[in-house]
């Protein structure tokens, strides 16, 4: 099962891609992992639009690419954003108030989380395996 939603790069379309993430899991029978999942895509989610787009562009895009295969969901997040390298993320000089723990926290809910740069954007993937 494979579903890809795209959202402009706004703060006011973080709850339609909730929704639709929500809506997603619900259908495939994954309704139990919805909290964990939805923690972890709105980290994702609010640091595309935050750093990726300065706050928002409404000019600017992201899409959702969610497969299910077995007991194993993927989220495919890209985005149209200025490339950036993950290997230059620094968040230890940045305060508490600032970020910087949102994706430690993705890492301990989600079983894979990969960055990297495309040509025209950003591409953020995150696995996550259905408990027995």
């Amino acid at each position: 099962h494979n579903v890809s939603f795209e959202f402009t790069a706004i703060p006011e379309q973080l709850s339609a891609a909730r929704n639709c993430i929500r809506g997603f899991l619900q259908a495939q029978g994954w309704a139990a992992m919805e909290m964990d999942v939805n923690i972890a895509a709105g980290e994702i989610m609010q640091n595309i639009i935050r750093y990726g787009f300065e706050g928002g562009d409404s000019e600017g895009r992201f899409e959702i690419e969610m497969t299910i295969d077995g007991s194993a969901l993927s989220l495919i997040f890209r985005d149209t954003a200025p490339p950036s390298d993950p290997a230059g993320w620094n968040a230890t000089h940045r305060t508490a108030e600032e970020g910087g723990h949102g994706l430690v926290m993705v890492r301990a809910i989600a079983e894979l989380v990969e960055f990297k740069m495309l040509e025209a954007g950003n591409q953020a993937r995150l696995l996550f395996r259905k408990p027995n």
